[in-house]
Protein backbone atom coordinates (compact mmCIF):
# COMPACT_ATOMS: atom_id res chain seq x y z
CA UNK A 1 0.00 0.00 0.00
CA UNK A 2 1.15 3.71 -0.79
CA UNK A 3 2.71 4.85 2.14
CA UNK A 4 2.80 9.49 3.62
CA UNK A 5 6.35 8.12 4.89
CA UNK A 6 9.63 7.48 3.34
CA UNK A 7 11.57 6.29 6.43
CA UNK A 8 10.42 3.94 9.48
CA UNK A 9 11.77 2.43 12.55
CA UNK A 10 12.19 -1.54 12.37
CA UNK A 11 10.20 -4.05 14.18
CA UNK A 12 12.67 -5.38 15.98
CA UNK A 13 13.58 -2.77 18.76
CA UNK A 14 16.50 -3.54 21.63
CA UNK A 15 14.68 -2.34 25.00
CA UNK A 16 17.05 -1.71 28.03
CA UNK A 17 17.50 0.20 30.96
CA UNK A 18 17.46 3.82 30.34
CA UNK A 19 19.91 6.85 31.77
CA UNK A 20 18.57 7.25 35.01
CA UNK A 21 19.90 9.72 37.77
CA UNK A 22 17.69 8.70 40.56
CA UNK A 23 18.33 4.42 39.62
CA UNK A 24 22.26 5.82 39.45
CA UNK A 25 21.86 4.60 35.73
CA UNK A 26 23.83 5.16 32.63
CA UNK A 27 23.96 3.38 28.84
CA UNK A 28 26.84 3.59 26.63
CA UNK A 29 26.69 1.68 22.96
CA UNK A 30 29.72 -0.44 21.38
CA UNK A 31 28.86 0.17 17.63
CA UNK A 32 31.75 -2.31 16.85
CA UNK A 33 29.97 -5.04 18.58
CA UNK A 34 26.42 -3.24 18.47
CA UNK A 35 26.11 -3.83 22.03
CA UNK A 36 24.11 -1.99 24.74
CA UNK A 37 25.32 -1.48 28.30
CA UNK A 38 23.26 -0.06 31.18
CA UNK A 39 25.50 -0.13 34.08
CA UNK A 40 23.44 0.45 37.77
CA UNK A 41 25.67 1.77 40.46
CA UNK A 42 25.38 0.43 44.05
CA UNK A 43 27.01 -1.73 46.24
CA UNK A 44 28.33 -3.67 43.25
CA UNK A 45 27.89 -2.53 39.39
CA UNK A 46 25.92 -4.41 37.86
CA UNK A 47 26.09 -4.55 34.00
CA UNK A 48 23.66 -5.65 31.53
CA UNK A 49 24.26 -5.89 27.90
CA UNK A 50 21.55 -5.82 25.14
CA UNK A 51 22.62 -6.71 20.93
CA UNK A 52 20.50 -8.01 18.56
CA UNK A 53 22.60 -10.71 18.26
CA UNK A 54 21.40 -13.22 21.33
CA UNK A 55 24.79 -14.61 21.95
CA UNK A 56 26.21 -11.25 22.83
CA UNK A 57 23.26 -10.63 25.81
CA UNK A 58 24.89 -11.07 29.12
CA UNK A 59 24.64 -9.90 32.69
CA UNK A 60 27.53 -9.68 35.60
CA UNK A 61 28.29 -7.60 38.66
CA UNK A 62 31.85 -6.25 38.95
CA UNK A 63 33.47 -4.30 41.88
CA UNK A 64 32.01 -0.79 42.55
CA UNK A 65 34.77 1.44 41.74
CA UNK A 66 33.62 4.29 40.43
CA UNK A 67 32.10 5.82 37.33
CA UNK A 68 32.72 4.47 34.11
CA UNK A 69 33.28 6.10 30.99
CA UNK A 70 33.48 3.61 28.27
CA UNK A 71 33.11 -0.16 28.41
CA UNK A 72 33.61 -2.75 25.71
CA UNK A 73 33.82 -6.44 25.00
CA UNK A 74 36.53 -7.52 22.50
CA UNK A 75 35.39 -8.90 19.29
CA UNK A 76 34.79 -12.33 20.62
CA UNK A 77 33.36 -11.13 23.94
CA UNK A 78 36.23 -12.99 25.85
CA UNK A 79 37.81 -9.98 27.53
CA UNK A 80 36.06 -7.22 28.68
CA UNK A 81 37.55 -3.29 28.71
CA UNK A 82 36.71 -0.60 30.91
CA UNK A 83 37.90 2.97 31.54
CA UNK A 84 36.57 5.23 34.63
CA UNK A 85 39.53 7.82 34.28
CA UNK A 86 41.62 9.37 31.70
CA UNK A 87 45.15 7.66 32.75
CA UNK A 88 43.84 3.50 33.14
CA UNK A 89 42.10 0.80 31.16
CA UNK A 90 41.36 -2.24 33.19
CA UNK A 91 40.70 -5.74 31.53
CA UNK A 92 38.47 -8.61 33.08
CA UNK A 93 38.00 -12.07 31.92
CA UNK A 94 34.99 -14.40 33.05
CA UNK A 95 34.40 -18.00 34.47
CA UNK A 96 30.52 -19.05 34.21
CA UNK A 97 29.17 -15.33 34.32
CA UNK A 98 31.94 -14.05 37.25
CA UNK A 99 34.80 -11.73 36.80
CA UNK A 100 37.89 -14.63 36.66
CA UNK A 101 40.77 -12.44 36.21
CA UNK A 102 41.46 -8.52 36.62
CA UNK A 103 44.14 -6.57 35.36
CA UNK A 104 44.89 -2.88 34.44
CA UNK A 105 46.65 -0.75 32.09
CA UNK A 106 47.97 2.91 33.09
CA UNK A 107 49.19 5.70 31.35
CA UNK A 108 51.55 8.46 32.30
CA UNK A 109 51.77 11.89 31.04
CA UNK A 110 48.88 11.93 28.66
CA UNK A 111 45.19 12.06 28.46
CA UNK A 112 43.76 8.83 27.78
CA UNK A 113 40.86 9.80 25.13
CA UNK A 114 39.72 6.32 24.63
CA UNK A 115 40.54 3.07 23.61
CA UNK A 116 39.30 0.45 20.17
CA UNK A 117 39.30 -3.31 19.99
CA UNK A 118 40.99 -3.64 16.47
CA UNK A 119 41.25 -7.75 16.62
CA UNK A 120 40.43 -10.49 19.34
CA UNK A 121 43.64 -9.50 21.57
CA UNK A 122 44.72 -6.06 19.41
CA UNK A 123 43.27 -2.75 21.19
CA UNK A 124 44.46 0.87 20.48
CA UNK A 125 44.81 3.32 22.46
CA UNK A 126 44.37 6.89 22.09
CA UNK A 127 45.83 9.55 23.98
CA UNK A 128 46.18 13.17 23.54
CA UNK A 129 50.34 12.53 22.59
CA UNK A 130 49.43 9.84 20.36
CA UNK A 131 48.46 6.30 19.28
CA UNK A 132 49.65 2.80 20.66
CA UNK A 133 48.57 -0.29 19.39
CA UNK A 134 48.93 -3.27 21.79
CA UNK A 135 48.44 -7.28 22.24
CA UNK A 136 46.55 -8.08 25.72
CA UNK A 137 47.65 -11.48 26.79
CA UNK A 138 45.20 -12.59 29.30
CA UNK A 139 47.56 -15.43 30.51
CA UNK A 140 50.43 -12.97 32.29
CA UNK A 141 47.69 -10.22 32.51
CA UNK A 142 49.82 -7.88 30.69
CA UNK A 143 49.62 -5.18 27.61
CA UNK A 144 52.30 -5.13 25.39
CA UNK A 145 52.63 -2.33 23.32
CA UNK A 146 53.35 -3.69 19.36
CA UNK A 147 53.73 0.13 17.34
CA UNK A 148 53.55 3.75 18.52
CA UNK A 149 52.95 6.82 16.86
CA UNK A 150 53.22 10.52 18.30
CA UNK A 151 50.92 12.98 17.36
CA UNK A 152 49.12 15.67 18.72
CA UNK A 153 45.43 14.50 18.87
CA UNK A 154 41.70 16.33 20.44
CA UNK A 155 39.79 13.39 19.80
CA UNK A 156 39.19 10.40 17.08
CA UNK A 157 36.34 8.46 15.48
CA UNK A 158 36.39 5.48 14.52
CA UNK A 159 34.71 3.01 11.77
CA UNK A 160 35.34 -1.23 12.52
CA UNK A 161 34.49 -2.48 9.71
CA UNK A 162 37.98 -1.65 7.84
CA UNK A 163 39.14 -0.38 11.23
CA UNK A 164 39.74 3.23 10.04
CA UNK A 165 40.42 5.94 12.69
CA UNK A 166 39.79 9.01 11.89
CA UNK A 167 41.85 11.48 14.33
CA UNK A 168 41.36 15.96 14.83
CA UNK A 169 45.39 16.46 15.36
CA UNK A 170 47.68 19.50 15.84
CA UNK A 171 46.33 22.94 17.36
CA UNK A 172 43.26 22.44 19.43
CA UNK A 173 39.85 23.83 18.04
CA UNK A 174 41.69 23.59 14.63
CA UNK A 175 40.81 21.79 11.10
CA UNK A 176 43.79 19.43 10.30
CA UNK A 177 42.38 15.61 10.12
CA UNK A 178 44.69 12.52 10.01
CA UNK A 179 43.04 9.21 8.73
CA UNK A 180 44.62 5.88 9.74
CA UNK A 181 43.72 2.07 9.11
CA UNK A 182 45.18 -0.54 11.37
CA UNK A 183 46.09 -3.68 9.71
CA UNK A 184 47.90 -6.81 10.44
CA UNK A 185 49.16 -5.15 13.12
CA UNK A 186 50.03 -2.00 11.46
CA UNK A 187 49.28 1.44 12.15
CA UNK A 188 49.15 3.19 8.28
CA UNK A 189 49.49 6.89 7.92
CA UNK A 190 46.99 6.86 5.41
CA UNK A 191 46.08 10.70 4.40
CA UNK A 192 46.46 13.61 6.19
CA UNK A 193 44.05 16.53 5.21
CA UNK A 194 42.26 20.23 6.46
CA UNK A 195 38.63 19.84 6.25
CA UNK A 196 36.86 23.07 4.45
CA UNK A 197 34.91 24.50 7.61
CA UNK A 198 33.76 27.99 6.09
CA UNK A 199 32.81 30.18 9.13
CA UNK A 200 30.82 32.18 6.98
CA UNK A 201 31.16 36.27 7.94
CA UNK A 202 34.12 36.26 10.20
CA UNK A 203 36.40 34.44 8.20
CA UNK A 204 39.74 35.10 11.06
CA UNK A 205 37.55 33.23 13.69
CA UNK A 206 38.03 29.02 12.58
CA UNK A 207 34.96 26.75 13.00
CA UNK A 208 35.61 24.45 15.76
CA UNK A 209 35.22 20.75 14.31
CA UNK A 210 33.54 18.85 16.66
CA UNK A 211 33.61 14.96 16.72
CA UNK A 212 29.57 15.40 17.52
CA UNK A 213 29.39 16.67 13.54
CA UNK A 214 31.48 13.74 11.95
CA UNK A 215 30.19 10.50 10.65
CA UNK A 216 32.54 7.69 9.09
CA UNK A 217 30.77 5.60 7.05
CA UNK A 218 30.60 3.38 3.57
CA UNK A 219 28.63 4.84 0.71
CA UNK A 220 28.31 3.13 -2.29
CA UNK A 221 31.67 1.17 -1.77
CA UNK A 222 33.34 4.04 -1.05
CA UNK A 223 34.46 4.81 2.63
CA UNK A 224 33.68 8.38 2.97
CA UNK A 225 33.93 11.25 6.28
CA UNK A 226 30.73 13.97 6.30
CA UNK A 227 30.85 16.61 7.94
CA UNK A 228 28.36 19.35 9.44
CA UNK A 229 29.10 22.44 8.28
CA UNK A 230 27.21 25.40 10.16
CA UNK A 231 27.83 28.51 8.09
CA UNK A 232 26.77 31.90 9.04
CA UNK A 233 24.98 33.97 6.50
CA UNK A 234 23.36 37.41 7.10
CA UNK A 235 20.55 35.78 7.25
CA UNK A 236 21.29 33.38 10.14
CA UNK A 237 22.99 29.96 10.44
CA UNK A 238 22.66 27.51 7.10
CA UNK A 239 24.43 24.38 7.39
CA UNK A 240 25.29 21.49 4.68
CA UNK A 241 26.95 18.54 5.08
CA UNK A 242 30.51 17.94 3.07
CA UNK A 243 30.92 14.82 2.12
CA UNK A 244 34.86 14.06 1.76
CA UNK A 245 35.36 10.59 -0.40
CA UNK A 246 38.41 8.53 0.64
CA UNK A 247 39.71 7.00 -2.89
CA UNK A 248 41.50 3.83 -3.06
CA UNK A 249 42.12 3.98 1.33
CA UNK A 250 44.89 6.74 -0.16
CA UNK A 251 43.89 10.24 -1.07
CA UNK A 252 40.98 12.09 0.69
CA UNK A 253 38.85 14.65 -1.40
CA UNK A 254 36.10 16.42 -1.35
CA UNK A 255 33.65 15.35 -3.72
CA UNK A 256 30.21 16.47 -2.77
CA UNK A 257 28.21 19.12 -0.32
CA UNK A 258 24.59 18.34 0.53
CA UNK A 259 22.39 21.74 0.75
CA UNK A 260 20.16 21.58 3.43
CA UNK A 261 19.01 25.19 3.27
CA UNK A 262 17.02 24.55 6.79
CA UNK A 263 18.33 25.80 10.61
CA UNK A 264 18.25 23.40 13.56
CA UNK A 265 19.69 20.19 15.32
CA UNK A 266 20.97 17.78 12.45
CA UNK A 267 22.01 14.82 12.68
CA UNK A 268 22.98 11.64 10.17
CA UNK A 269 22.15 7.89 9.55
CA UNK A 270 23.08 6.08 6.24
CA UNK A 271 20.23 3.99 4.76
CA UNK A 272 20.84 1.40 1.75
CA UNK A 273 23.47 4.00 0.06
CA UNK A 274 21.08 7.28 1.12
CA UNK A 275 22.82 9.83 3.45
CA UNK A 276 19.62 11.03 6.03
CA UNK A 277 20.20 14.15 7.83
CA UNK A 278 17.42 14.23 10.54
CA UNK A 279 16.66 17.74 12.03
CA UNK A 280 15.74 17.78 15.79
CA UNK A 281 14.18 21.17 15.93
CA UNK A 282 12.29 20.63 12.39
CA UNK A 283 11.29 17.37 13.92
CA UNK A 284 11.69 16.30 10.05
CA UNK A 285 14.51 14.24 7.51
CA UNK A 286 16.18 14.61 4.80
CA UNK A 287 16.80 12.14 2.34
CA UNK A 288 20.41 12.67 -0.38
CA UNK A 289 21.42 10.51 -2.82
CA UNK A 290 24.82 10.96 -4.16
CA UNK A 291 25.11 9.44 -7.15
CA UNK A 292 22.36 12.06 -8.41
CA UNK A 293 23.39 15.09 -9.70
CA UNK A 294 25.27 16.74 -12.49
CA UNK A 295 29.10 17.14 -12.46
CA UNK A 296 30.22 20.39 -11.76
CA UNK A 297 34.03 21.13 -12.00
CA UNK A 298 35.20 19.05 -9.00
CA UNK A 299 32.76 18.84 -6.04
CA UNK A 300 28.50 18.16 -7.04
CA UNK A 301 26.61 19.83 -5.22
CA UNK A 302 23.09 17.67 -3.91
CA UNK A 303 19.13 19.21 -2.81
CA UNK A 304 17.41 16.02 -1.05
CA UNK A 305 15.52 13.19 -3.42
CA UNK A 306 12.12 14.43 -1.48
CA UNK A 307 10.58 17.13 0.39
CA UNK A 308 11.83 16.41 3.78
CA UNK A 309 9.28 14.23 5.97
CA UNK A 310 8.90 13.21 9.72
CA UNK A 311 10.22 9.33 10.15
CA UNK A 312 6.96 7.23 10.42
CA UNK A 313 5.30 7.33 14.01
CA UNK A 314 5.65 4.78 16.40
CA UNK A 315 3.09 1.90 16.19
CA UNK A 316 0.79 2.32 19.24
CA UNK A 317 -0.41 -1.12 19.25
CA UNK A 318 3.22 -2.18 19.59
CA UNK A 319 2.94 -5.37 22.72
CA UNK A 320 5.16 -4.07 26.17
CA UNK A 321 8.24 -6.05 26.33
CA UNK A 322 8.94 -8.68 28.73
CA UNK A 323 12.00 -7.29 30.08
CA UNK A 324 10.71 -3.18 30.40
CA UNK A 325 7.42 -1.77 30.73
CA UNK A 326 6.34 0.23 27.71
CA UNK A 327 7.17 3.63 27.42
CA UNK A 328 6.49 6.64 25.90
CA UNK A 329 9.07 6.96 22.67
CA UNK A 330 8.95 10.60 21.32
CA UNK A 331 10.16 10.93 17.63
CA UNK A 332 12.79 13.23 17.36
CA UNK A 333 13.69 13.25 20.94
CA UNK A 334 16.63 15.24 22.60
CA UNK A 335 17.17 12.28 24.00
CA UNK A 336 18.22 10.86 20.64
CA UNK A 337 21.92 9.81 19.58
CA UNK A 338 22.61 8.40 16.03
CA UNK A 339 24.86 5.75 15.55
CA UNK A 340 26.44 4.96 11.79
CA UNK A 341 24.79 3.27 9.82
CA UNK A 342 21.41 3.31 11.09
CA UNK A 343 21.09 2.80 14.19
CA UNK A 344 19.05 5.61 16.49
CA UNK A 345 18.89 5.36 20.10
CA UNK A 346 16.82 7.08 22.83
CA UNK A 347 19.45 6.55 26.23
CA UNK A 348 16.04 7.84 28.35
CA UNK A 349 13.42 6.61 27.46
CA UNK A 350 15.70 2.83 26.91
CA UNK A 351 15.15 1.95 23.45
CA UNK A 352 17.13 1.29 20.34
CA UNK A 353 15.97 1.14 16.81
CA UNK A 354 17.12 0.78 13.63
CA UNK A 355 16.23 2.79 10.44
CA UNK A 356 14.78 1.23 7.32
CA UNK A 357 13.34 2.86 4.01
CA UNK A 358 9.70 2.67 2.96
CA UNK A 359 10.25 2.27 -1.32
CA UNK A 360 6.33 2.99 -1.49
CA UNK A 361 6.60 6.70 0.11
CA UNK A 362 9.06 7.45 -2.77
CA UNK A 363 6.77 5.50 -5.02
CA UNK A 364 3.81 7.74 -4.52
CA UNK A 365 5.68 11.19 -3.90
CA UNK A 366 8.30 11.47 -7.13
CA UNK A 367 6.22 12.23 -9.74
CA UNK A 368 8.93 12.11 -12.32
CA UNK A 369 8.72 8.53 -13.61
CA UNK A 370 11.73 7.82 -14.85
CA UNK A 371 13.85 9.59 -11.95
CA UNK A 372 11.33 7.29 -9.84
CA UNK A 373 13.16 4.22 -11.92
CA UNK A 374 16.46 5.90 -11.46
CA UNK A 375 16.15 6.32 -8.01
CA UNK A 376 14.89 2.59 -7.28
CA UNK A 377 17.41 0.69 -8.98
CA UNK A 378 19.94 1.74 -6.71
CA UNK A 379 17.55 0.48 -3.65
CA UNK A 380 17.59 -3.11 -1.86
CA UNK A 381 13.86 -4.96 -2.24
CA UNK A 382 12.45 -2.31 -5.06
CA UNK A 383 12.09 -4.98 -7.67
CA UNK A 384 8.52 -5.07 -7.10
CA UNK A 385 7.92 -1.18 -7.02
CA UNK A 386 9.63 -1.10 -10.16
CA UNK A 387 6.73 -3.33 -11.74
CA UNK A 388 4.41 -1.50 -10.42
CA UNK A 389 5.67 1.67 -11.71
CA UNK A 390 5.75 0.00 -14.66
CA UNK A 391 2.22 -0.82 -14.42
CA UNK A 392 0.84 2.31 -13.64
CA UNK A 393 2.26 4.06 -16.62
CA UNK A 394 0.63 1.33 -19.41
CA UNK A 395 -2.68 1.49 -17.20
CA UNK A 396 -2.72 5.23 -18.65
CA UNK A 397 -2.44 4.26 -22.01
CA UNK A 398 -0.73 4.68 -25.18
CA UNK A 399 0.35 8.84 -23.94
CA UNK A 400 3.38 7.11 -21.77
CA UNK A 401 4.71 4.91 -24.35
CA UNK A 402 7.67 7.14 -25.50
CA UNK A 403 8.49 7.18 -21.30
CA UNK A 404 7.95 3.29 -20.82
CA UNK A 405 10.50 2.98 -23.86
CA UNK A 406 13.35 5.08 -22.10
CA UNK A 407 12.29 3.58 -18.63
CA UNK A 408 13.25 -0.05 -20.45
CA UNK A 409 16.58 0.85 -21.70
CA UNK A 410 17.62 2.34 -18.14
CA UNK A 411 16.64 -1.43 -16.45
CA UNK A 412 17.96 -2.90 -19.47
CA UNK A 413 21.19 -1.01 -19.31
CA UNK A 414 21.57 -2.41 -15.89
CA UNK A 415 20.23 -5.87 -16.94
CA UNK A 416 23.22 -5.71 -19.79
CA UNK A 417 26.02 -5.12 -16.72
CA UNK A 418 24.73 -7.53 -14.82
CA UNK A 419 25.32 -10.23 -17.87
CA UNK A 420 28.35 -9.12 -18.82
CA UNK A 421 29.57 -9.49 -15.23
CA UNK A 422 28.50 -12.60 -14.99
CA UNK A 423 29.68 -13.91 -18.05
CA UNK A 424 33.63 -12.55 -17.04
CA UNK A 425 32.69 -14.24 -13.38
CA UNK A 426 32.18 -17.26 -15.49
CA UNK A 427 35.07 -17.62 -17.99
CA UNK A 428 37.04 -16.44 -14.84
CA UNK A 429 38.33 -13.24 -15.14
CA UNK A 430 39.42 -11.32 -11.97
CA UNK A 431 37.49 -9.16 -10.37
CA UNK A 432 39.15 -5.51 -11.49
CA UNK A 433 38.53 -6.82 -15.04
CA UNK A 434 35.19 -7.50 -14.86
CA UNK A 435 33.81 -4.39 -12.84
CA UNK A 436 32.93 -1.62 -15.45
CA UNK A 437 35.29 1.56 -15.01
CA UNK A 438 32.83 4.07 -15.72
CA UNK A 439 30.21 2.92 -13.21
CA UNK A 440 31.03 2.36 -9.76
CA UNK A 441 27.78 1.96 -8.23
CA UNK A 442 26.79 -1.15 -10.74
CA UNK A 443 27.21 -3.65 -8.03
CA UNK A 444 24.30 -1.80 -6.53
CA UNK A 445 21.39 -1.70 -8.88
CA UNK A 446 18.46 -3.84 -8.51
CA UNK A 447 18.57 -6.16 -12.00
CA UNK A 448 15.39 -6.66 -13.67
CA UNK A 449 15.57 -9.66 -15.92
CA UNK A 450 13.29 -10.80 -18.57
CA UNK A 451 11.48 -13.28 -16.62
CA UNK A 452 10.71 -10.90 -13.99
CA UNK A 453 9.28 -8.11 -16.14
CA UNK A 454 6.98 -11.13 -17.78
CA UNK A 455 5.71 -12.75 -15.06
CA UNK A 456 5.10 -9.42 -12.85
CA UNK A 457 4.28 -6.77 -15.89
CA UNK A 458 2.87 -8.38 -18.83
CA UNK A 459 1.21 -11.53 -17.94
CA UNK A 460 -0.75 -9.41 -15.38
CA UNK A 461 -1.88 -6.81 -17.87
CA UNK A 462 -2.29 -9.75 -20.56
CA UNK A 463 -4.55 -11.63 -18.08
CA UNK A 464 -6.99 -8.24 -17.89
CA UNK A 465 -6.94 -8.08 -21.98
CA UNK A 466 -8.03 -11.67 -22.26
CA UNK A 467 -10.37 -11.83 -19.30
CA UNK A 468 -12.12 -8.09 -20.92
CA UNK A 469 -11.15 -9.14 -24.38
CA UNK A 470 -10.27 -5.52 -24.46
CA UNK A 471 -8.76 -5.09 -27.92
CA UNK A 472 -7.64 -1.64 -27.16
CA UNK A 473 -5.51 -2.75 -24.36
CA UNK A 474 -4.31 -5.32 -26.18
CA UNK A 475 -3.01 -3.10 -28.79
CA UNK A 476 -1.68 -1.40 -25.88
CA UNK A 477 0.37 -4.38 -24.69
CA UNK A 478 1.57 -5.54 -27.76
CA UNK A 479 3.21 -1.99 -28.41
CA UNK A 480 4.66 -1.75 -24.90
CA UNK A 481 6.12 -5.51 -25.54
CA UNK A 482 7.30 -4.28 -28.83
CA UNK A 483 9.16 -1.39 -27.07
CA UNK A 484 10.90 -3.65 -24.70
CA UNK A 485 12.01 -5.90 -27.12
CA UNK A 486 13.47 -2.99 -28.93
CA UNK A 487 15.50 -1.88 -25.88
CA UNK A 488 16.95 -5.47 -25.78
CA UNK A 489 17.60 -5.41 -29.30
CA UNK A 490 19.53 -2.38 -29.05
CA UNK A 491 21.57 -3.45 -25.93
CA UNK A 492 22.22 -7.09 -27.99
CA UNK A 493 20.30 -8.93 -25.39
CA UNK A 494 18.37 -12.17 -27.51
CA UNK A 495 15.07 -12.36 -26.43
CA UNK A 496 13.63 -14.82 -24.55
CA UNK A 497 11.14 -17.10 -26.31
CA UNK A 498 8.13 -16.31 -23.89
CA UNK A 499 8.06 -12.51 -24.96
CA UNK A 500 7.61 -13.54 -28.71
CA UNK A 501 4.90 -16.16 -27.53
CA UNK A 502 2.67 -13.14 -25.39
CA UNK A 503 3.34 -10.60 -28.74
CA UNK A 504 1.84 -13.60 -31.24
CA UNK A 505 -1.17 -14.01 -29.01
CA UNK A 506 -1.61 -10.38 -28.56
CA UNK A 507 -1.25 -9.32 -32.48
CA UNK A 508 -4.06 -12.47 -32.97
CA UNK A 509 -6.00 -11.33 -30.63
CA UNK A 510 -6.14 -7.67 -32.57
CA UNK A 511 -6.41 -9.00 -35.90
CA UNK A 512 -2.78 -7.20 -36.86
CA UNK A 513 -1.44 -9.62 -39.21
CA UNK A 514 0.60 -7.09 -41.12
CA UNK A 515 2.16 -6.73 -37.80
CA UNK A 516 2.43 -10.85 -37.06
CA UNK A 517 4.04 -11.02 -40.52
CA UNK A 518 6.69 -8.34 -39.87
CA UNK A 519 8.19 -9.86 -36.58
Amino acid sequence: EESDYYLQFSKNKITFEGVSKSKLTNVFFDESNTQVFSIKSGDFTEVIVKSPNPSFCKKFKIEEKGRVISIKFSPDQSILALQRTQTAVEFLTFSDGNVSKEFTETFKGCTLLGYIWAGKTEVVFVSDSGIKLCKVDVNTGSVHTVKNLSLTINWFTYYSPICLILLNVGVPHGNSMQLLQIKQNQILKLAKFDVDCDSGVNKLKKNAIAERDVALGVVYNQPRILLMNYQTVNTGVQTEVIVYTIIKLAAVKKTNVLRIHQSGRFALNLVDNLIIVHNQLMKSSLVFDITDAEFQGVVIYHLPVIEPKTIKPFDEEQPPSSSVTQKFCELYSPNWIMFQPNIVMDVKAGCLWTLELILMGFYKYIEDKKELVKFLLLRSNSKFIIARTLSSLMDEGGGRLEELAEIFDQINIVYKNYLEQSMKSQIGLPPSMSKPDDDPVVEFRTVIDQSFIYTYVFCKLAERVYNEANKKQSRLLSWTLLEYIRSLADLQIPAQHFLYELLINCLVLTDSYYQLHQL
